[in-house]
């Protein structure tokens, strides 16, 4: 073939014009069908997809659904016995814990016994199991699939109930954190401390008051189940309830009205009823727009911390209260709400509680000013270097003055504590009734070398009746005023080489010569004499009773000049029976529990601050009684409230009675069911012997 044919052939096309036309569209056309079914599968294939996408969602929604109305309900059913749970677990504790401490020992002792023969009936079980195994190993591995599998289908359970509980939480979490309308964040309700909300609809109980109204001043059973109720809520400090409608109850009745935004008429009607027993009915929180002596008291705290100026003081929660209360919470690692709950009050009077002036470690003229005048009151030793820091040894020696003027004792160098630091009455180191540490030590060590003391058992680093009856006799002997506290100038002669010591025979007669004055009280009217303790029987038979303020509002002084010790302390309470019960008052004539027993201890010479009645359960200071069986005339009695996070205090009395600041009798009163009622009993965590 020569070149020309080839490009002939090279040039000319395969098929003919008419052909090629023909041949183009019937491609065209297969591939676009083939074009079109695959579009069409896909569509498909998208199409369910999606139904699958959202069916898989829908029945994760179900699932999460059904998880959280279950985990919903057991958290319910957890709030409504977890109270009731944990105090009957404490209550096993503690009974367990008396129980082992006599069983225990016997039980050992009975385990060495019977240990041999345990061993060999345990050696014949399993000779006998592994027979047992051998002759049914059909029936063995049954069992062992049935067991595996309900003990997969209960963890299953408890990880979907945990899966389940996480989600709610992440939710609540996500809703507190939402914005709402105006663009500012929604506040987080603390677990200790949440807002006093209205519920959307109250649950009726089973005994409405079928339109009956209660006022202050009316008598009845219910009236005990209202306080109860309110000290539940917090609306009321924890005590017996009594059947009587006081002003303590009165005022109770509208605190939790004016939070619930219904009349506040402090009576009791139908609405308030059915609202105070509605199980969804929120814990009762000091805010703003509460009035009263409790909020006069959190304010007055505010400004010794130096979050509140003085001049708000006023007793009422306001906007600058609010912020002051935030701010504290803040410093303190709280949530900042601003709302005093139970937790914030404990921090409030804490040992630790973090100020607003001072802070540890820091420098600062105003600080090297008050420990100059610290270290000429006693304070700080004669050789501290004076630097104007904020160290551990200024910091001790501001909770030693504060505990020796009657401040509380938090080591924070506020305006309060400034100002009793100028004042003229600033009491110098002096160590008296109720101190305990190593200087107490040193001086019980010293007056035993002397012979004031005659025990090492009394060397034990606390200022009790016995150290105080020794400084007093030291004193006595040595020409100084016997007022049984370790000041400078006792100090200084008790070191000295000229220290007097103790008589080597003491007087036989000291305690018995005062016996002969107690029989001309029968020869004294004795009309009057049988008249005044059937009145008494009368206040103290029947606490339930107790609630008419009947006594006067403030009784008279008793002269203690000749009391000493635990009968010293008792005359002082007594002489204030029937003054009026006031939340957060400290005396001299009105009281709350606390506040009862902090101002009878001051009176009685006890140094220290005040302290709340949780505060009461921590204290290491005084020798701690666990058992209502060991205690006695002169303890301090402490009691949980409907809840660990309240309480109560009193004085012990002995035979039974007791006397307190009563939120329910609404006064300062004598009970003498403490032994022989359920309520004491029920409640009791521990007492604390503060006399030795």
């Amino acid at each position: 073939m020569d070149r020309d044919e080839k490009e002939k052939l090279n040039k000319e096309p395969e098929f003919s014009s008419e052909e090629q036309s023909e041949q183009i569209p019937r491609e065209n056309g297969l591939l676009s069908r083939l074009h079109q079914a695959a579009e069409a599968v896909r569509a498909k294939a998208q199409q369910l997809n999606r139904k699958w996408i959202r069916g898989r969602n829908a029945f994760c929604r179900a699932v999460r659904s059904a998880f959280d109305s279950v985990a919903a309900f057991f958290l319910k059913i957890w709030d409504v016995i977890g109270p009731t749970c944990r105090k009957i677990a404490h209550g096993i504790a503690v009974a367990a814990k008396a129980v082992w401490k006599v069983v225990g020992p016997l039980l050992k002792k009975l385990w060495q016994w019977m240990k041999p023969g345990f061993i060999f009936l345990g050696n014949k079980i399993k000779a006998g199991a592994a027979y047992a195994a051998d002759r049914f190993k059909g029936l063995n591995k049954a069992m062992q699939i049935g067991i595996g599998a309900v003990s997969a289908s209960l963890l299953l359970l408890i990880i979907a109930l945990m899966i389940s509980s996480h989600t709610s939480r992440s939710a609540l979490y996500s809703a507190e954190a939402t914005p709402n309308q105006e663009g500012s964040t929604l506040p987080v309700a603390s677990a200790t401390e949440a807002p006093t909300q209205v519920p959307a609809t109250p649950t009726p109980i089973p005994e409405p008051m079928q339109n009956q109204i209660l006022r202050k001043g009316d008598d009845s059973p219910t009236i005990a189940l209202v306080q109860t109720r309110l000290m539940e809520l917090g609306y009321m400090d924890s005590d017996e309830p009594t059947e009587h409608f006081g002003s303590i109850t009165e005022a109770a009745l509208i605190r939790f009205q004016k939070h619930n935004d219904i009349a506040a008429d402090g009576q009791l009607g139908e609405g308030t009823w059915l609202l105070l027993m509605n199980e969804g009915v929120e814990a009762y929180v000091m805010q703003n727009g509460d009035e009263g002596d409790d909020v006069s008291d959190v304010q007055t705290r505010l400004y010794e911390l130096g979050y509140l100026s003085k001049s708000f003081i006023t007793g009422t929660f306001g906007e600058k209260t609010q912020a002051a209360v935030a701010d504290f919470q803040k410093a303190n690692g709280l949530t900042g709400d601003g709302m005093v709950g139970h937790e914030t009050m404990e921090i409030l009077y804490a040992d630790d509680v973090v100020g607003n002036f001072f802070t540890r470690g820091e420098t600062n003229d105003t600080i090297a000013t008050y420990q100059e005048k610290l270290k000429k009151l006693g304070y700080l030793a004669s050789n501290y270097k004076v630097k104007g820091k904020m160290d551990d040894a200024t910091i001790t020696a501001i909770r030693k003055f504060q505990d020796n003027n009657d401040l509380t004792p938090d080591g924070c160098l506020g305006p309060t504590t400034m100002s009793t630091i100028d004042s003229k009455g600033a009491k110098a180191y002096t160590l008296k009734l109720g101190m305990k540490g190593s200087d107490v030590k040193a001086v019980q060590k010293r007056l035993k070398a002397l012979g004031y003391l005659t025990s090492n058992s009394q060397v034990n680093g606390y200022y009790g009746d016995a150290t105080e009856e020794a400084v007093e006799e030291f004193q006595r002997r040595n020409n100084l005023t016997a007022d049984g506290t370790v000041g400078p100038k006792t100090l200084e002669k008790l070191n000295s080489s000229s220290a007097r010591r103790a008589k080597a025979t003491p007087k036989p007669t000291a305690k018995t010569t005062p016996k002969p004055k107690a029989t001309p009280k029968p020869t004294a009217k004795p009309g009057k004499a049988t008249a005044k303790p059937g009145k008494t029987a009368k206040v103290t038979a029947k606490p339930g009773k107790t609630a008419k303020p009947t006594a006067k509002p403030t009784a008279k002084p008793v002269d203690t000049s000749n009391k000493k010790g635990v009968e010293k302390l008792i005359a002082i309470a007594e002489s204030k029976i029937g003054c009026p019960y006031s939340g957060g008052a400290k005396g001299p004539n009105r009281f709350d529990c606390s506040g009862f027993v902090y101002w009878c201890m001051k009176q009685a010479g006890f140094s220290g601050g005040y302290m709340t009645s949780r505060a009461w359960r921590t204290t290491g200071r005084y020798t701690r009684i666990s058992s209502m069986s060991q205690i006695k005339r002169g303890d301090i009695l402490v009691f949980s409230g409907s809840s660990m996070a309240t309480g109560h205090v009193g004085i012990y009395l002995g035979g039974g009675k007791m006397i307190d600041a009563s939120s329910g009798a609404g006064q300062v009163r004598v009970t003498s069911s403490v032994l022989s009622g359920n309520y004491w009993k029920n409640h009791f965590l521990m007492a604390y012997r503060i006399y030795n």
